[in-house]
Order: C-alpha cells, then structure tokens, then sequence
C-alpha cells in the first residue's frame, strides 16, 4: 500500500480515497480521517454540520480539540452522503442513550457505522451487514496497565497479560482496549458494566477473536475481530457480528 501524509506528520499506511466505492453486501469499508486539516478544510467542513454539532464544537474551548471535532464529524457527513447519494448537510441522525449515532430521516436504515477518534487520527466505519463498532488508540506510555487490567479485564485477559515482558505491555493493552471498545460500541454496552464482559484474544502468537461472552466462549464464534494499524504509534479494531466480511482500508481525502 502507498503511504500518505498529513498535517502534524501523520503518516497513514492506507492509499487514499477520494470518494466511497460501492458498497457490496459483504463489504465492511474503515477510513482512516486526519483530524488536524488546514483552516480552510474545517472551514468547509464547519458549514455541513447540524446546529447542533456546531454547538458541540463550540463547547471545547481548546481550538485544536474544537477542529478535530468538526473534521471527524464533516468528513462523516462527506462519506456516509458519498454512499447515499446525498448532501452531507442533509444528513440527519438520531443517537442512542449512550450516545452512538446512527443515519435518521430518509436515511434511516441504510448504512450502519461507527466513528471513533484519538488525538488527530479518526476512524469510521461503514457497513450494510449489521451493527458495527470500530476503536482506534494513539499507543503511548501507560504506567498503570497492569492496575487497569486487574480492576476491569476479565480473568484470562489479565492472566495473558501477565505473561507478557514489561516492554511489551504497552502496546498489548491498547490492542486488548481497542477490540474489547469495538465490541461493546458495536453491542452498544456501556464500559462500566460490560468491560469484563467480553473476553478477546490480543497476545501477538494468538488470532484475534472474541474468546468469551460472559463466561460462554460459544457465543464469542459469531464475532469478528479485526485489528487495524492504520499508522505508526497508532491500534484499532473492528468488531463485528459476522464471520464473512470483506475488509477494505482507505485515508479519507478532504
């Protein structure tokens, strides 16, 4: 695959794409969306949101926080409105308790997806299979994984993570977050709750997959787990509750 570079030296190992492709029965489509885009990017992008994304946006009172915000959610309304077809101001969404978005109005049932965002690399997801979640994470120095693990992974999670040297551990436990995040914004289960829930596999020998569901390691052979290395310091994962899907990477174009 070509590299692409964006602003703040974000390098995306996924070839860009300007426009969605067809979305095919089995295709699960991922974007890789740079956050941190010239100001007359987030300028455009500012004039697809609703009122009250605007609003939104205008609570972070930090500037970079606040345009991150409007990237993520305007190259949205550009993909999923690429799609349709449709005009991404036109778009309307109705959300979920927890907050998870999905297309209301016209719209309404077509497209399944899911969006996620860490420092100034977002993902989003798109499928007409069924409910998707998709997490993504900036790997960085994580001190208290072990504590994190202990108090809110299942017991063979934390068992697995111990056997791993302390150099590894970083990035074994935002492979482990991203997947068992995917799974719960694809069930739509609050992390409170069901974090101990799901139980995945994330160790670098093993394929990764969902081992258990409360305990019931039938109900995980449904599921599947895809990790995602969109670029270099940066995880994800694709969760999704079908086994035949057909995967395919793209960077979002702006």
């Amino acid at each position: 695959m070509s590299l692409s570079r964006g602003i703040s030296n974000l390098t995306l190992n996924w070839p860009s794409g300007a426009s969605p492709p067809a979305l095919t029965g089995t295709a699960v489509h991922i974007w890789a969306l740079p956050l941190d885009l010239p100001p007359e990017k987030i300028a455009k992008l500012a004039g697809t949101l609703s009122t009250d994304e605007r609003e939104r946006a205008n609570r972070f009172s930090v500037e970079q926080l606040r345009h991150r915000f409007i990237a993520g959610r305007g190259t949205m309304r550009n993909l999923l409105a690429g799609y349709l077809p449709a005009a991404p101001a036109e778009l309307e969404f109705s959300y979920t308790s927890r907050g998870k978005p999905s297309l209301a109005g016209a719209a309404a049932d077509r497209l399944h997806f899911n969006l996620a965002h860490s420092h100034e690399l977002g993902f989003l997801a798109v499928t007409c299979v069924g409910a998707l979640g998709v997490d993504v994470e900036r790997v960085r120095p994580f001190p208290n994984a072990g504590d994190i693990a202990e108090r809110f992974f299942a017991a063979g999670e934390v068992a697995a993570f111990k056997t791993l040297p302390p150099a590894a551990r970083d990035l074994a436990f935002f492979q482990l977050w991203t997947r068992k995040e995917a799974w719960l914004k694809a069930t739509g289960d609050g992390i409170a709750a069901s974090l101990s829930k799901i139980e995945v596999a994330f160790l670098p020998d093993e394929p990764p997959g969902v081992r258990a569901i409360a305990g019931d390691s039938a109900a995980g052979k449904s599921w599947r787990i895809c990790p995602l290395n969109p670029a270099e310091g940066f995880v994800g994962a694709l969760a999704i509750q079908a086994r035949d899907v057909q995967l395919s990477c793209w960077r979002a174009e702006v």
